[in-house]
């Protein structure tokens, strides 16, 4: 759908809205780019499963075309009992791989067991947002074999039912930055498959925070939100190390930048994007060289947001001033409004169900982004798997963490030498210690 017919699509409705006296009618829905809705914490229920089946399905360009484990189990143990070199050992995979769970150790083709559920708005636009994240599938052929020779018959056998699945190429990531390390780090990791397995989950979780983050601050940072996307700061602390108020990074550019009743930028995110999807369904900083004819829409469009909502937003024939009006005029919206109780459930979910695991509450010296250990390796990992070399120095380790969106400040980089050096992943090559080479984990 095209600019001009969206915005006019958003147009009518809101002159529909003027003449019903009505402006109850005109939703914030925010959609698009937002797996959020405002909604209190104990209803907001994202199907993760259906998430980890669409990157799965991605990935390998394969489907099990919607069963689900129980037709799963059905087919494959019929399958076994046919054949005479595997029937007596049906009740064997039964109990070991399916009746047990242990299916979802073994192999990543667990992830494409459909749960058959309906799937929710958020759920469609989380999924969304994870297939505009990978830019491609993977070249190579999954890694099929298994741990033991009923793992490899069991894998060999389920791959046996999947279909062929066509990656579909349209796809928009608001963030492209975001998809090149996102789709490169996925990629690598399956050539570790059991690593694959273990750490999938916290990847999506890891990068499901990062995208949110690094959307407020494109966003809702006048000065990024029309530029090409790059990795903004956004600091964190170790698990392991101190935090004070006298971390200047940490305070300004931390938990209080996205979370702050005050200052938080985070609540400008649900109204800016409710604005964003109505007069485009592209990211904003797409539309900088857009025609005169669609700024002046935009311009009618404010006006008459504004005239329903008792405002006066100014116009102008610049595009991008105009956008911001109309922005500016959302967010008052919802702030003289009983929008703003909305606005506040959207935060909390953002707050206590996707950053949840990177927050730490440190009492008097305030709240704090956090990378726990396992995070931490995981971070490592993923930088280092994605260069060409075994080992990284720990300041280029430190890069590729900014690369995706994680930055440390110097207390914290401290504190990473010494986690590295509990974990024994360190090599030293010079006495002073200035040539200290971190590898994997894995």
């Amino acid at each position: 759908m095209d600019d001009l017919t969206v915005i006019e699509s958003s147009l009518s409705l809101v002159k529909e809205c003027i003449e019903n006296k009505n402006d109850l009618k005109y939703k914030n829905i925010a959609r698009v780019y937002l797996p959020i809705g405002p909604q209190k914490l104990d209803e907001h229920k994202l199907d993760w499963q259906r998430v980890f089946q669409s990157i799965v399905e991605d990935l390998f360009e394969i489907t099990l075309g919607g069963k689900d484990k129980e037709q799963l189990k059905t087919e494959v143990l019929e399958s076994f009992r046919n054949s005479r070199d595997t029937r007596e050992l049906v009740s064997v995979f039964d109990d070991l791989y399916f009746s047990s769970n242990e299916i979802n150790e073994i192999t990543p083709l667990a992830y494409l067991m459909s749960n058959q559920e309906t799937l929710g708005a958020r759920t469609k636009t989380m999924i969304s947002i994870v297939q505009g994240l990978l830019t491609s599938p993977l070249k190579e052929k999954m890694i099929s074999s298994g741990n033991n020779p009923l793992e490899s018959l069991l894998i060999d056998k389920i791959q046996s039912l999947c279909q062929s699945k066509t990656f579909n190429e349209d796809r928009l990531a608001y963030l492209p930055f975001l998809a090149d390390v996102f789709s490169k780090d996925i990629k690598k990791l399956t050539q570790y498959p059991s690593y694959f397995l273990n750490e999938l989950e916290d990847f999506i979780s890891l990068y499901s925070f990062i995208y949110l983050s690094q959307l407020s601050i494109h966003l809702c940072i006048p000065d990024n939100r029309y530029k090409t996307p790059t990795a903004k700061p956004l600091y964190f602390i170790l698990e392991t190390e101190r935090a004070s108020k006298e971390r200047h990074e940490c305070n300004q550019y931390g938990y209080d930048y996205l979370f702050s009743k005050t200052r938080g930028i985070a609540f400008n995110l649900f109204p800016y994007l409710g604005y964003s999807d109505r007069i485009s369904k592209k990211p904003l900083w797409m539309l900088i060289n857009n025609t005169n004819k669609f700024t002046s829409k935009v311009n009618e469009f404010n006006q008459s947001i504004g005239q329903l909502f008792d405002e006066v937003p100014l116009s102008d024939n610049r595009l991008q001033t105009a956008i911001n009006s109309g922005l500016a005029l959302h967010r008052q919206i919802f702030e003289k409004t009983d929008r703003k109780d909305a606005n506040k459930k959207v935060v909390a979910i953002f707050e206590k169900k996707f950053a949840a695991e990177f927050i730490t509450d440190r009492k008097a010296a305030g709240k704090y982004f956090v990378l726990n250990s396992n995070m931490l390796l995981l971070l490592t990992n993923l930088v280092i798997i994605g260069s060409s070399v075994s080992q990284l120095l720990i300041d280029d380790v430190i890069e590729g963490f900014k690369e995706r969106g994680i930055w440390l400040d110097i207390m914290s980089k401290k504190a990473l030498l010494k986690f590295y050096e509990n974990v024994g992943n360190i090599e030293k090559l010079s006495d002073s210690g200035d040539a200290v080479y971190v590898k994997t984990t894995i």
